[in-house]
């Protein structure tokens, strides 16, 4: 274990070391808990959809460990995969339709997410020192503000797929298929 997430919180390190199996358990309990119905699923789909959009426009710009990337979606906030799944994480709660249960999908993740990107920060900043020290003065964490190089860069395809999008986009459509069998099992739908 590194000496910066030894210095951390308890649940600072929690969610380090096991941020996945966290998000599983609490999918697991959102799949007991929620009621899915045909106009839930129409409401949530627009954010599912826009917050994958988001993912595969910063997938098709981001060279991980390689530059400080700032053009597309990097100019508009420092974690817009972050912003896609929050988006994709909405949408779901909708489609849920417990309201209780997206409220707690969105302090979960918070809880889970904000430990993640400052650990991911502390690790650019130590990798790209003042240049990236300088992004996180300009640009905001993950609530996107206008900047003119958000059309700048070149949006490459096969970073995409370098990426492994194609999986989370496909695990997008089982969620659905998913929700859409218990609404009918629930006799919601």
């Amino acid at each position: 274990m590194s000496t910066d997430i030894a210095d951390k919180s308890t649940w600072h390190r929690l969610v380090i070391e096991h941020r996945i199996k966290l998000t599983y358990a609490f999918a697991v309990l959102v799949l007991v808990f929620i009621r899915p119905s045909f106009e839930a699923m129409l409401w949530g789909l627009p954010f599912i959809v826009a917050g994958e959009l988001v993912r595969v426009w910063a997938s098709g710009h981001i060279h991980k460990f390689k530059e400080v990337t700032q053009t597309g979606p990097y100019a508009l906030c420092r974690h817009p995969l972050y912003l896609g799944h929050f988006l994709i994480m909405i949408g779901y709660m909708i489609a849920g339709a417990e309201l209780w249960v997206a409220v707690m999908g969105i302090v979960v993740f918070w809880l889970i997410f904000i430990p993640t990107m400052q650990r991911e920060e502390a690790q650019l900043s130590e990798m790209f020192g003042d240049e990236y020290k300088t992004y996180m003065q300009t640009t905001p964490r993950i609530i996107p503000r206008w900047s003119a190089k958000g059309s700048a860069g070149n949006f490459n395809p096969a970073l995409v797929t370098q990426h492994r999008e194609l999986n989370n986009i496909l695990g997008l459509i089982a969620g659905l298929l998913m929700f859409a069998t218990l609404g009918l099992l629930h006799g919601s739908w």
